[in-house]
């Protein structure tokens, strides 16, 4: 245990000192950057971190009063790092497994994203430059998703099946009992074009363009046949996005006055046209309603499909995060953020 002990600080140190020799051999700037972690023979640096959590750090300034901003921001960082130290852990689980991508793969799969966002390549790079993030860096993260969807595949896929009955009851207990005692049960899909009402004033028409074909893409590929939770959690700008676009149960007399006519006119299952509000294009998806004693849910067969890949997303995520967490115990990692 001593000498497995010895040859892992002998091979940090060597890390370090070879990082520290070629950062002295290019100072050139003011601020010289700094190892904030080891996992196993990868180092992470600070501008790695920064650059990574670039737009969530900022989301947390924004979100944050002042005198809370530094503890705010110090917890942010930790929770970036700790999805870079995952993202280096599957990297050399791939490399190991011999699994890579290609540029042919990646460029592919960076095309078809842009083609799901409904932007060309030159509204992206506007988009990302607005964001401070750089297309190597969106690049970068893209070919860590798609080692891990290939790793996972070949890692996890075979031990998650999801049964009939499992279905079935994910349907009994989300949407049949939903209602209760009445009302609307709703979700919803955000498309934003500006930050704060101060400043929807300034924004160019450019950009309400861009956001309306993003909704209008989007509420085709609902139409198609794609998850609308899955959908709301990737593509929403709205704070419902975290709950898979759920805004819960309205009573009618509750709806905003944009939303109430094309709601009522829906039938369970069914979503609206894109809907603009002051701030925002929206799609709405009308999950069940109550009317009289009599509560009507979207049909069962409607919404398996939905289900089904729902529960393989919710298993996936336990089965990877357990798979991680057991290459974490078998790692070496040493972090040295606060240091």
């Amino acid at each position: 245990m001593m000498l497995q002990s010895f040859f892992s600080n002998w091979k940090v140190a060597v890390l370090l000192a070879v990082y520290m020799v070629l950062m002295c051999q290019n100072v050139s700037a003011s601020l010289v950057d700094r190892v904030v972690a080891v996992v196993n023979n990868d180092i992470i640096t600070l501008s790695e971190l920064n650059e990574s959590g670039r737009e969530y750090l900022e989301r947390i300034k924004e979100a944050t009063p002042a005198d809370e901003q530094e503890q705010a921001l110090r917890e942010g960082r930790q929770r970036v790092l700790a999805k870079l130290i995952d993202q280096h852990l599957v990297s050399q689980e791939a490399q190991k497994a011999n699994i890579t991508i290609s540029e042919a793969e990646l460029e592919d799969n960076y095309a078809k994203k842009l083609d799901q966002m409904g932007l060309t390549r030159e509204q992206f790079l506007r988009k990302l430059e607005g964001s401070g993030l750089s297309e190597k860096k969106f690049k970068d993260d893209l070919r860590s998703q798609l080692l891990r969807d290939k790793l996972v595949l070949y890692e996890i896929r075979s031990k998650i099946i999801i049964t009939e009955a499992m279905v079935e009851d994910y349907f009994a207990n989300h949407y049949a009992d939903k209602l209760g005692e009445g009302g609307f049960y709703l979700q919803q899909i955000g498309i934003t074009w500006g930050g704060e009402a101060a400043q929807v004033d300034n924004l160019t028409e450019a950009a309400k363009d861009r956001a309306r074909q993003k909704a209008l893409n989007i509420r085709e590929r609902l139409q198609e046949g794609a998850d609308f939770e899955v959908v709301a959690r990737q593509e929403s700008d709205l704070p419902s996005a975290a709950e898979g676009g759920d805004l819960g149960i309205f009573e009618e007399d509750d709806l905003a006055a944009y939303m109430r006519d094309a709601v009522l006119s829906l039938e369970p299952g069914e979503i609206t046209p894109v809907l603009e509000t002051p701030r925002a294009f929206q799609i709405f998806k009308l999950v069940s309603r109550q009317e009289g004693e009599e509560v009507e849910e979207a049909a069962y067969e409607s919404v398996k499909k939905e289900i089904r890949q729902k529960l393989f997303e919710m298993e996936f995520e336990k089965e990877f995060r357990s798979w991680v967490e057991k290459i974490k115990q078998e790692a070496y990692i040493k972090t040295m953020l606060d240091d």
